[in-house]
């Protein structure tokens, strides 16, 4: 792909994050979009087939960021507890950003969901082959539970307790982690 090409390409999906995440891909025109990005709709259909093509690209863009990160956190040299500390972070900011509205109004997110879930069960799966989680823990189940965990954050009763949205994931990762890595005495 030529350079102006590919200049236009990316100034169509720049223009396509900033208008969606204010307005919603289905509230923008193709039309508008390309008003916006300064190119013809010949250009755009040069470089999508449609809006919902246009979605999946960006949806699968940031997919392919999240599970670089995650990659790269769990290949970092630094004790387990300070990886999950990373990797919880991770998860909120990367499932808010491939779950955002937008993308969802037009297009799924399971299958992204799902590989999150097989690498983060596979990574506990690692950790306890090395000996720095309980071995007696089953990996689903503390998959459940983070889940189950991460709903009370819609909670009201949560939010009044937790003022600082950062606390509760840090009490949460506290509460949960140290309960689980293995104890020297073990």
């Amino acid at each position: 792909m030529n350079r102006a090409r590919s200049d236009k390409r990316e100034a169509i999906l720049e223009t396509a994050k900033r208008l969606f995440s204010k307005f919603g891909s289905k509230r923008v025109t193709v039309e508008e979009l390309c008003r916006e990005a300064g190119v013809s709709k010949m250009t755009f259909y040069k470089h999508f087939r449609n809006k919902v093509d246009l979605v999946e690209t960006i949806r699968d863009e940031w997919i392919d960021e999240g599970f670089a990160r995650f990659d790269e956190i769990k290949a970092m040299d630094i004790p387990f507890p300070r990886k999950i500390d990373l990797m919880t972070k991770w998860k909120a900011e990367w499932g808010s950003r491939i779950n955002a509205g937008f993308v969802r109004e037009l297009v799924s997110t399971e299958d992204a969901m799902t590989e999150f879930k097989r690498r983060y069960l596979a990574n506990i799966r690692e950790a306890q082959g090395q000996g720095e989680v309980r071995a007696d823990i089953e990996p689903e189940f503390l998959w459940m539970v983070v889940n189950k965990l991460t709903e009370l954050v819609k909670d009201g009763e949560v939010n009044e307790l937790f003022p600082d949205q950062g606390e509760f994931p840090r009490q949460m990762r506290t509460l949960l982690w140290y309960g689980l890595l293995k104890r020297e005495e073990e």
